[in-house]
């Protein structure tokens, strides 16, 4: 986990990303999808603040966020106080009881930098799932990323929220891994006063684009199968979304 996500940098997070993702949009995406399988009992994880807790809450009959940051969740709690959130571990999932769909958000499963990790979460989001339930989660498409990132070693976006102005300055770099398609990144944070630019923070990770071959491999893998692949762009990155079934 990176440090945007960490107590120094979620409160920049929470407010920066709001003008990066319209969340709205991105809620009614995950809503169709849901809607289209019968969804009633959803679990998202990497629910960070809790953007879209409250639209699903609103929507659904059972809602839980789930979260590794404390520091996030913190901000999500407080927010929508009405919501139920919960820290814990993607590759390890402990609930009593099974949901009907279960969604990553947010290209989340950048951070599953190694093949252990990608089928620990895999078999732990199977668990969770009732018979044929959903899964449902976005990853940064390789194929189209990794040429991007060799074209665009550095790239600037800009974000608009609560009458601020904010930039994000990134660095990326394909990281030396001869096994993954692996991304180094740092960024720094800057809210923008006229010509002035004041640096709110800088933040640095390791991330993973993923192939369509090697998804689909461990999806099958771990007893899921693929019912639909999207494609998906959005701000910073061209995605694959993941529709899948539970077998069993």
């Amino acid at each position: 986990m990176n440090n945007l996500y960490g107590a120094d940098l979620a409160s920049v997070y929470d407010e920066v990303y709001q003008g990066f993702i319209d969340y709205k949009v991105e809620y009614e995406f995950y809503k169709a999808i849901c809607k289209d399988y019968n969804s009633s009992i959803i679990l998202e994880i990497a629910c960070g603040t809790g953007n879209l807790a409250k639209l699903f809450s609103d929507d659904f009959f059972s809602y839980i966020g789930l979260d590794l940051s404390e520091s996030m969740l913190s901000i999500a709690k407080i927010k929508y106080a009405s919501c139920n959130f919960v820290q814990g571990d993607m590759r390890n999932l402990k609930f009593m009881d099974q949901f009907d769909s279960v969604l990553i958000t947010g290209r989340s499963l950048s951070y599953l930098v190694n093949n252990t990790d990608l089928e620990d979460t895999f078999k732990s989001v199977h668990t969770a799932l009732q018979s044929n339930g959903l899964f449902v989660f976005d990853c940064i498409n390789a194929e189209l990323f990794m040429p991007y990132i060799l074209r665009n070693k550095e790239v600037s976006h800009a974000s608009v929220c609560n009458g601020k102005v904010f930039e994000r300055d990134s660095t990326w770099i394909k990281n030396r891994s001869d096994f993954y398609h692996l991304i180094d990144w740092k960024a720094e944070y800057f809210e923008v006063e006229g010509t002035t630019r004041i640096s709110l923070g800088k933040d640095s990770s390791i991330f993973r684009a993923f192939t369509k071959k090697e998804t689909s491999y461990y999806l099958n893998r771990t007893g899921f199968k693929i019912l639909e692949v999207k494609n998906r762009n959005t701000y910073a990155f061209d995605t694959n979304v993941f529709i899948c079934k539970k077998l069993g």
